[in-house]
């Protein structure tokens, strides 16, 4: 159902909303009446129809004529009182399905005229604002189901935070930007977990059919639009950086502007930027910016980046895992690895621990579409009908 979101930040809505202007002297018990001229123009045509209707069966019916006498039969004599009660109660029974059939009408009218009720809600939210930085190179696709797991399980422990998904290999693609969506969030990162989950080595390609193949190279498109090179970590984590409000790309420029939102546009010094990257740190190729150089853009914006090996415990001890381990951890952050059991807990602690501020109340009100009760008053009103109409064939 559709829905007109009314949000407002930081403070409590006193008044009218908006959708309450629109509704005003269209109120019954809490319901608004969104299109009442569509529900206006129903119960119009219902009446038509059935004026149209009553005036051709008074055409139709048999009258006889003024001078002609009335007639009588032995059977009406000796019917009596019992023809006369059946009679009369057939004509109450009639007068009752006209009732209820225009009863019908009316909650058909209220039906296309969208009965709708503003559903008030008051939130707490966090100041901060997470980007999932995935990279999706060749070498780390096999190792990205994990992590999107890891970034599945993470999300449980949210309430409140802006969320946003960066994949990277020699140029990057943002799957969603910052939301607090969370059905979004956890769609979209299941979506992709689910179409990684039989990719779990270089070999395994020759296992996937060619729909899989083409619906994977879908969801990296844009991620390879630099042919001679993959894996440029250092840029894929400032183009993550830039998802975030709070990233300042020219040390030069004035405190107050942002990459992310373009010049002139200031930054939000009350919330708290966080980057969550996963890479195994494998870079093939020169990028614009070094892995350390990224982390030391990230850290004059004071955005925090915690680090996911993409990789195994065999590998955990490479010079690749070594060197992202140390960068992360000189920068401030959290380098942890997706198959251990306390990952999840550790970038937790973290992330609350680097929060800014104190928690939003959010006061929230949805006008949401409320069909129910009329459609059940319809259905029974329908069925006493067909009753009555039976009643009145026999």
């Amino acid at each position: 159902m559709d829905a007109f979101l009314l949000t407002m930040a930081g403070q409590t809505m006193a008044g009218p909303t908006m959708a309450d202007g629109w509704t005003d002297g269209l109120r019954l018990d809490g319901f608004s009446l969104r299109w009442p001229l569509v529900g206006i123009g129903v119960a119009a045509a219902f009446a038509i129809l059935w004026y149209i209707a009553h005036r051709a069966a008074q055409r139709s019916a048999y009258r006889p004529a003024d001078d002609m006498p009335p007639v009588w039969t032995l059977n009406d004599d000796m019917q009596g009182i019992a023809a006369d009660n059946r009679y009369r109660g057939w004509i109450r029974a009639n007068r009752a399905a006209v009732v209820l059939l225009s009863i019908v009408g009316l909650v058909t009218a209220a039906l296309c005229a969208r009965p709708s009720a503003i559903q008030r809600d008051n939130d707490a939210a966090t100041r901060r604002d997470i980007v999932l930085c995935l990279d999706a190179s060749e070498s780390a696709l096999p190792y990205d189901q994990q992590i999107l797991e890891s970034y599945l399980k993470l999300t449980e422990h949210f309430s409140g935070e802006r969320i946003g998904l960066s994949i990277f290999n020699s140029t990057s693609r943002t799957v969603f930007p910052l939301t607090d969506d969370y059905s979004l969030v956890k769609n979209q990162l299941q979506y992709a977990s689910d179409l990684l989950a039989n990719l779990t080595s270089s070999g395994s390609v020759a296992n996937l059919t060619q729909d899989q193949i083409a619906e994977i190279d879908r969801w990296l498109e844009g991620t390879w639009n630099i042919t001679d090179a993959s894996s440029l970590i250092g840029d894929g984590l400032v183009s993550c950086a830039m998802m975030l409000p709070e990233f300042v790309l020219n040390e030069g420029r004035s405190s107050g502007t942002t990459a992310g939102s373009g010049s002139g546009t200031s930054a939000s010094s009350d919330r708290t930027g966080m980057i969550l990257l996963a890479t195994d740190n494998m870079t093939n190729g020169t990028g614009v910016y070094t892995l350390g150089e990224g982390l030391d853009l990230t850290d004059r914006s004071n955005i925090a980046v915690d680090g996911l090996y993409a990789g195994t415990s065999l590998t955990s001890g490479t010079s690749e895992a070594v060197e992202m381990r140390t960068l992360i951890e000189r920068h401030g952050g959290v380098f942890e690895m997706p198959s251990s059991q306390d990952a999840i807990d550790n970038l937790v602690r973290d992330i609350d621990n680097r929060s800014v501020g104190e928690e939003q109340d959010i006061n929230r009100s949805d006008l949401r579409d409320r069909p129910l009760l009329f459609l059940a008053a319809l259905a029974l009103l329908w069925l006493l009908y067909l009753a009555i109409e039976g009643a009145l064939r026999r």
